[in-house]
């Protein structure tokens, strides 16, 4: 109770979790299906963001049921003592990288190790273990640092001896977890998911905080990157976009695909990433004008109405499209099989 309390204080929800395990608790008999060895007679299927124990102050499908409530967490503990302590991430605006190190056969394909991270050749034959030492590779392979150095955060050791290193979302953002989507033996807990709080005790052993730091920083920004970069952050959904050049002859079969393609992942570029999608664009469409038969002035043309529909300037989109268009030109694409 003292640990819930705590973290409520710091504004972080917490719920309940089953007494010696990492799994919530459940409010009631109708509220777990049970497992395929023994299911619960007593289940009945229905939606958790409706569940009557939430209306009625019992804990209940975890994420859901997590609250900031001294009362009701007094209550929740008080009924039993023995539960540990899982803190929703989502709702408290929490991103932790689950480090694992659970051991196991090691990707041979650097790839399947940190997807899309250019790491170097001379990695010494089983240096790499477990989670601990991918993080190390992505630390060095982006120059940068981790808690213990800075920006201090907390730290809990896992009874398996993983790592689990707390952050703060940054503001206005919201995260999801992806088992192993940044690399092998790193997993996010955000979202709707939680994370076991230290001082919690399992069979398996205790949760144990590092250090005496127990402050949240903010998610670095290189992490955040990379966590961006591999789908962990959850943007909020834009209308597709009517294309205004659909009407305008720009190649047929593949080439006119590519022409759609292009133009659309420009119209609805991000901020932060339009000038970069653009002259990437530009320069896929400079290799298709010749093979494709395409009108450079009529290209250059479309491409600027997308950049306009992005949000970009007139001049900043003409030097961009240019500069590409020139560089694709130089590199004409095979359209060998294509239809064209």
């Amino acid at each position: 109770m003292r640990v819930a309390l705590w973290f409520a204080a710091q504004g972080y929800a917490v719920h309940p979790l089953a007494p010696g395990r990492k799994v919530p608790v459940r409010g009631c008999d109708r509220c777990s299906p049970g497992t395929a060895e023994r299911p619960n007679p007593a289940y009945v299927e229905h939606d958790g963001r409706a569940c009557q124990c939430h209306a009625d102050g019992r804990p209940c499908h975890g994420v859901l049921a997590a609250t900031t409530d001294p009362d009701r967490i007094t209550a929740w503990w008080a009924s039993t003592p023995a539960a540990g302590v899982g803190v929703a991430a989502g709702p408290s605006g929490l991103v932790i990288l689950d480090v694992d190190c659970h051991g196991g056969d090691v990707p041979a394909d650097a790839e399947r190790l940190l997807p899309g991270v250019e790491l170097p050749d001379d990695i010494a034959p089983g240096s790499v273990r477990d989670g601990r030492d991918v993080l190390a590779l992505l630390v060095e392979a982006r120059r940068a640092t981790l808690p213990g150095c800075a920006p201090e955060t907390l730290t809990v050791r896992t009874p398996s001896g993983g790592l689990h290193y707390w952050f703060r979302a940054p503001a206005g953002t919201q995260w999801r977890p992806q088992a192993g989507a940044l690399g092998w033996q790193l997993d996010v807990r955000a979202g709707s998911s939680y994370a076991v709080a230290p001082g919690t005790v399992t069979c398996d052993g205790a949760y144990t905080p590092l250090g005496d730091c127990r402050v949240v920083a903010e998610l670095p920004v290189w992490l955040a990157r990379d966590l961006d970069r591999t789908g962990h952050r959850v943007r909020p959904e834009r209308p597709r976009v009517a294309l205004p050049w659909r009407s305008r002859g720009m190649g047929t079969g593949y080439v006119a695909a590519a022409v759609e393609a292009e133009l659309r992942a420009v119209a609805e570029a991000q901020p932060g990433t339009r000038n970069d999608t653009l002259n990437r664009a530009a320069f896929s469409l400079g290799t298709l004008l010749a093979p494709g038969r395409l009108d450079r002035a009529q290209v250059a043309d479309v491409l600027a109405d997308a950049a306009r529909h992005a949000g970009l300037s007139g001049r900043e989109a003409e030097s961009a499209i240019r500069s590409g268009l020139a560089a694709g030109e130089r590199h004409p694409r095979t359209l060998t099989g294509a239809a064209a």
